[in-house]
């Protein structure tokens, strides 16, 4: 099934569609996490809900800049300091940083995926593998030629 969205809330309904359908593995790929809102107390909560769901549950996310991530994601940063050995973040190398699509992709066969970083359209996919196996590709690309970046939380 494939849902088109052109707002901004319908960009965050179709992650939060995602977050709920995964079972196994969760790939986000970003600038900054900022318009996906993943520090929302609910959309957080659903990344606490997957990463408890089991230890061999993962999540990955490459980001242009993870700058942010210390400054304005605590409760991510908190799944991080209780999740650790569940998830890696890493950086986009320079010439990748042009790329202005995003995504959230789930077990090989949902995403909720943005077209252009300036323009909140896209579509949500489900139960779709056919269509999602490009971009989970793609995000096997992006990981390569990313480097770690997943900051150490003290405290949790």
């Amino acid at each position: 099934m494939i849902e088109p969205f052109d707002s901004e809330a319908g960009y965050r309904a179709a992650i939060d569609a995602i977050l709920r359908a995964a079972c196994r593995e969760l790939r986000i790929f970003d600038g900054d996490l900022e318009r996906m809102a993943l520090d929302d107390p609910a959309r957080n909560a659903l990344l606490f809900s997957f990463l408890g769901g089991g230890p061999e549950r993962r999540l990955h996310i490459a980001l242009h800049n993870p700058g942010l991530l210390r400054t304005r994601h605590p409760r991510l940063l908190k799944l991080i300091g209780s999740h650790g050995h569940q998830l890696e973040i890493r950086q986009t190398p320079d010439h990748l940083r042009k790329l202005a699509d995003r995504f959230v992709l789930a077990d090989e066969s949902h995403g909720a995926i943005r077209f252009h970083v300036d323009h909140a359209r896209g579509k949500l996919v489900s139960d779709e593998n056919i269509e999602i196996h490009p971009l989970w590709q793609r995000f096997d690309d992006l990981w390569e030629e990313s480097q770690v970046c997943t900051p150490t939380v003290a405290g949790y």
